[in-house]
């Protein structure tokens, strides 16, 4: 049968192993597996966290917070319902949470139960798109079910997906688009093609440019297996690059077009989307005169590049190493030679084979992500990688599959590549359990490489295929199911969460008094005494106070129940938003009167918010943040070795508690 033209169903479904069962029936065991994969996924996800989520990443509840109070902020993502300041990233991934948040209040449900939905449903969608790809028959099926499942127990999705970050609604788009993709290759049509690049635009609408990690993997598989000529398929190829482009820029477009006042979006030099866009990638994090000790350079050198966060330093080798070793790396070593398996099944397809295509589509978009998250200098978080395990799932359960096929033909070559992988997943696992950093069983080390060498010496002995096939699958997910299984009873770290994360709360490459401190102002305690003084004190101010930063504002802004709070700098406190003199007329006009300053020598960076909160320790007056009485500056902290708070020679002092700043009539 020819390949047909565009807008015709022309393709016959291709079957990669041989076909057990007619095209189109839907045993009762496919349902019963599928059904399996989804629980398996929301129990993992939602077990226990209402108990451990606490308030997630305060950046994100305070957004959420502002959102569902206020149309305006509902719509540009302000972290205030002022209107002075917005996240880094679109508001589009958080509307639902937002609207959950203004019907039925702020609550673990309404929090974090979109994210744990939406990574429940993409485990639902990967299986969906690897049976699409490699047909009906019994194998197929099977590797679909396998693909779920070992998504579904990735430790590192599990994390993120208890989270209230945007990678898990940016991971179910670029999923279903991968599915809306392979079937516009088996069906030889246009129109799925454009839905997935809409669907690609819409994950750039949470996350920016990562989201366009899979976008060479898209173009190549259309490009080499789509439908009719090669006119033709560019044909499609541009008009799906029309359709991403359409998506992609329709909120910053309305954000530019009809937003007359829009808050400043954090991390530009400039304020706009457009600078948000332009300046990814950039390090904005200036360092202030007094950061000069060699300890404080690592530090914030840690912080620019990941290394602070368990992620190891930029490398070919970093996702074999650190947290990442023990949250993404598990498949990598099989994935390679999964694919070995896959070409070798494969290698007398035709071009406009859908598992052809799907082999393609998840190859390159595993090696684009592990290119971009191994070399990349900026900060990466481990629950990054997230996003690449959907493709290492549907290469590992494609290849296992395909060899154990082929060895079931009597090809002892499948044997073989059977071997290999249970070889290799066996031995990396059992290197990771012993090297890891993580708390782990005492005994899972030792069962992973007795399964996994019984699984290789069954496979080499020709052993029967339905046992030496479990062995191998329980060898592969044994661990990783077990990472996130603990991790349904662990309190994460909302900005920096991990499977099976104790042990690993705070920072490499940091001292510990100093890592305490960071976590502690990452999720701080906040006395409601205060927020009770500042709303009775706040008069006809737009905001309750400003602080020097989200990381100082954000915590108030949830405390209060979203109160606006004024957030000077951006996340860091180094945007120059607002200048000095912007808030010399605010304090005169009397939009603000409180300012929270970080203790006197305590910031290491410096920016526009710095300066402000150095002139307003200078002619503001310090209070009792419980009583508003007047109250004296703390002192400068001696400082200990490398820079620490703490005396010379001696143990790290407590960390001082901000100050709270009355500013009327200062200017």
């Amino acid at each position: 049968m020819s390949s047909g033209t565009l807008g015709q169903d022309t393709l016959a479904p291709v079957e990669v192993y041989a076909a057990r069962e007619p095209t189109g029936r839907n045993p009762r065991w496919w349902w019963v597996g599928l059904t399996v994969c989804v629980a398996v996924a929301a129990l993992l996800r939602i077990w226990g966290a209402p108990g451990t989520a606490g308030n997630g990443n305060l950046y994100y509840t305070a957004a959420v917070l502002s959102m569902s109070q206020d149309w305006t902020a509902f719509f540009t993502g302000a972290l205030d319902t002022a209107g002075f300041a917005a996240m880094d990233k679109p508001a589009v991934w958080l509307w639902p949470s937002a609207l959950l948040v203004k019907i039925f209040g702020l609550n673990w449900a309404t929090l974090f139960l979109p994210n744990a939905i939406a990574g429940t449903a993409t485990v639902l969608a990967l299986a969906l798109a690897v049976r699409e790809a490699f047909g009906d028959g019994l194998p197929a099926r099977l590797t679909a079910l396998a693909a779920a499942l070992g998504l579904a127990v990735s430790p590192i999705n599990v994390a993120i997906d208890r989270n209230n970050s945007p990678d898990a609604i940016m991971l179910l788009a670029l999923v279903l688009a991968a599915w809306l993709a392979i079937r516009a290759v088996r069906r030889g049509r246009l129109g799925p093609l454009i839905g997935a690049a809409a669907l690609v635009g819409l994950a750039f609408n949470a996350k920016f440019f990562q989201a366009y990690l899979v976008v060479p993997g898209f173009a190549l598989m259309w490009l080499v297996s789509g439908a009719g000529g090669l006119a033709r398929r560019l044909g499609g190829l541009l008009a799906a690059g029309a359709a991403l482009a359409a998506v992609s820029l329709a909120w910053p477009l309305m954000m530019a077009t009809l937003v007359t006042d829009p808050p400043w979006i954090s991390s530009s030099s400039d304020g706009s989307v457009q600078g948000r866009l332009v300046d990814i990638g950039s390090v904005h994090f200036s360092e202030s005169p007094a950061a000069t000790d060699p300890m404080i350079q690592t530090i914030l050198g840690s912080l620019h590049t990941g290394e602070a966060f368990y992620a190891g330093p930029p490398g070919l080798d970093r996702l074999f190493t650190g947290a990442l070793a023990d949250q993404v790396s598990w498949w990598l070593p099989l994935a390679v030679v999964a694919v070995v398996a896959l070409a070798f099944r494969l290698r007398q397809r035709r071009r406009d084979d859908p598992a052809v295509a799907a082999t393609m589509l998840f190859a390159v978009w595993a090696v684009a992500c592990w290119a971009v998250f191994s070399l990349m200098s900026g900060t990466l978080h481990p629950y990054y990688t997230s996003m690449m395990v959907p493709a290492l799932s549907a290469l590992c359960a494609g290849g296992i599959l395909a060899a154990w096929s082929a060895w079931g033909e009597g090809d002892r070559r499948g044997a073989w590549l059977f071997a290999a992988q249970a070889l290799a997943v066996t031995v990396w696992t059992t290197v990771v359990l012993y090297t890891t950093t993580a708390q782990t069983p005492s005994a899972l080390p030792g069962i992973v490489l007795v399964t996994g060498v019984a699984a290789v010496g069954a496979a080499l002995v020709g052993a029967r295929r339905e046992p030496t096939g479990s062995l191998v699958a329980l060898a592969a997910l044994m661990a990783p199911l077990t990472w996130s299984v603990l991790t349904t009873s662990q309190p994460l770290v909302a900005f920096n969460p991990l499977g099976n994360q104790p042990g690993r709360e705070g920072l490499t490459v940091v001292p510990k008094p100093m890592s305490d401190a960071f976590v502690m102002t990452m999720n701080p305690p906040v006395d409601p005494r205060m927020i009770d003084f500042l709303e009775r004190n706040q008069g006809t101010a737009k905001w309750i106070m400003a602080a020097p930063s989200a990381i100082s504002a954000t915590p108030i802004t949830v405390a209060s129940g979203g109160a606006p709070v004024m957030t000077m700098g951006g996340y860091y406190g180094t945007d120059p938003n607002p200048t000095v003199p912007a808030f010399h007329e605010m304090v005169r006009a009397g939009e603000i009167r409180f300012l929270l300053a970080p203790p006197p020598g305590s910031s290491f960076v410096s920016g526009t918010a710095v300066d402000i909160t150095n002139w307003a320790l200078g002619n503001c007056r310090p209070v009792d943040p419980m009583t508003g009485a007047p109250a004296p500056l703390p002192p400068m902290p001696p400082q200990g070795p490398g820079g620490q708070p703490g005396a010379p020679g001696g143990p790290p002092a407590q960390m001082p508690m901000p100050i709270l700043l009355d500013c009327a009539g200062a200017a």
